[in-house]
Order: structure tokens, then sequence, then C-alpha cells
């Protein structure tokens, strides 16, 4: 199916394009801010899309990272 390509942005994408998940994942403002809300949900369900069920919020915290690194997401303050 292809969905084990999926990158962790595009999951966040889908994520906070479905208000059902509203408990763990939410949009901030008007800026594309969000908040993770249940960080070690998140990070169990993408675990669960990658097929890596010892996915924990710790790993899935250095992916985020990367992307700051880079660039393509900003960590920001509350």
């Amino acid at each position: 199916s292809g969905s084990g390509q999926i990158q962790l942005w595009q999951f966040l994408l889908e994520l906070l394009s479905d208000s059902k998940n509203l408990a763990c994942i939410t949009w901030e403002g008007t800026n594309g801010e969000f908040k993770l809300v249940d960080p070690d949900e998140v990070a169990r369900r993408w675990g669960e899309r990658k097929s890596k069920p010892n996915m924990n919020y710790d790993k899935l915290s250095r992916a985020l990272r990367y992307y700051y690194d880079k660039n393509i997401m900003s960590k920001v303050s509350l």
C-alpha cells in the first residue's frame, strides 16, 4: 500500500486534518502552529502506522528535531 513510506510531517498533517484527533493533536492559532496535546498517543499511532510497536515520544521528538534543524518546522515556546 506504500503507507510505510509516509513522512512524519505528512502523518501529523493527516491527524490535524481530522477533528476526531483533537484529544491528541490540535491546531493552535492561525500560523500553521500545532500542539501535541498527547505526545505519547501521537507517537503510539505513528509507531502503528510505521509498524514500529516500540515507537515512543522520545524517538518521535528526534525526528521533529531533525525537521527543526532543516527548517522544515520550527519549535515555538508556549
